[in-house]
């Protein structure tokens, strides 16, 4: 028995019965009692939907593209992409919500097997959604109870800063922060002061920051000062680097401990300490999530609401010159001689 019987049975067109079967768009409610009435007297059951064909394809949907701590983890995520026999499908967000939430469409349009998400918002309204996604969704670096998901600790990072501010005895210490107070990096960093019973002033925190708010600040608070800070934790590489080239060529360019989070080229080849996300297992661990999302039916785990969260541990890199040597270079461009 098949949908064009039951159309014919109570004598309507096979687009009413398929709206009054799916439940979609209106239909009289005579239209509606006689196909109900034919469904019922042929006992007809909705066939299972075909199984979506596998296109090989993941898309990655990244926050900051200039940010280098994500192009590294999209290196790794193309690498073992390919080593898979699959490909991935790149967008750049440029840390808006509207963008995140087209491409989102997008990746449903180009019939992606499943989306890597480093996340502009991790709040109930934005999260939620992902959950009726007809593909699994892998949040990267950041993790919500609502979503399967892998990160850093970021509230540990904090921690290690802050231990190594007290351990080399520093009384007057600060923060920069390119988000709000509310970044679980900050929350962890203040915290482990209080325990040791350092207070972190209200004046010493610079959070979010602006280049002139930034400037006002090494000035009153480095340059200027009686008492300048002694150490500065920052809350990501850029805004160590920021801050480093506001100290460049002062004073008081040695004698103020810079320590940035995610510890790319940058901090390396500036010098300063930085928190060490590890980007690789977290890439991989990821990849393992989305085959076994796949394999074990991702829809199947999302009724049961089995979302996970794996959170791993960053380690503090202690440096005070760059660590990044010259290297040769290849030719990008191949021409003929």
């Amino acid at each position: 028995m098949t949908i064009r019987d039951i159309a014919k049975e109570s004598g309507v067109s096979i687009a009413t019965v398929s709206r009054v079967i799916n439940n979609s768009g209106k239909v009289s409610d005579a239209a509606r009692h006689s196909v109900e009435a034919a469904i019922a007297k042929f006992d007809y059951q909705k066939p299972e939907p075909k199984k979506r064909k596998a296109t090989k394809l993941f898309g990655v949907i990244v926050r900051n593209m200039s940010n280098p701590f994500f192009s590294k983890l999209i290196d790794v995520l193309e690498e073992e992409a390919y080593r898979h026999g699959r490909s991935i499908l790149l967008f750049n967000s440029r840390n808006n919500l509207k963008l995140e939430q087209t491409f989102l469409e997008e990746c449903k349009h180009h019939r992606v097997d499943g989306v890597f998400l480093i996340p502009r918002s991790l709040k109930e309204q934005h999260i939620a959604p992902l959950q009726n996604t007809s593909f699994p969704v892998i949040l990267l670096t950041a993790t919500s109870p609502l979503c399967l998901s892998i990160g850093t600790h970021h509230q540990h990072g904090g921690r290690l800063v802050a231990q190594h501010f007290i351990k080399r005895g520093y009384q007057r210490i600060g923060f920069i922060g390119s988000t709000n107070q509310q970044s679980d990096r900050f929350i962890g960093f203040k915290r482990a002061l209080l325990d040791s019973n350092r207070m972190l002033s209200d004046k010493c925190i610079l959070t979010p920051y602006t280049t002139q708010s930034l400037q006002q600040f090494v000035e009153q608070q480095i340059l200027q000062s009686e008492v300048p800070l002694e150490a500065i934790f920052c809350s990501d590489d850029i805004s160590a680097s920021h801050l480093h080239n506001q100290l460049n060529h002062t004073q008081m360019s040695k004698r103020v401990d810079i320590v940035g989070f995610d510890d790319t080229y940058i901090a390396q080849s500036l010098g300063f300490s930085s928190v060490h996300q590890p980007m690789h297992q977290i890439a991989l661990r990821g990849f393992e999530l989305m085959l076994d999302a796949l394999k074990n039916g991702y829809h199947e785990q999302r009724i049961a609401n089995k979302a996970v969260e794996y959170l791993l541990e960053p380690t503090l890199v202690l440096r005070s010159s760059p660590t990044i040597a010259i290297q040769d270079r290849l030719y990008e461009i191949l021409k003929e001689p």
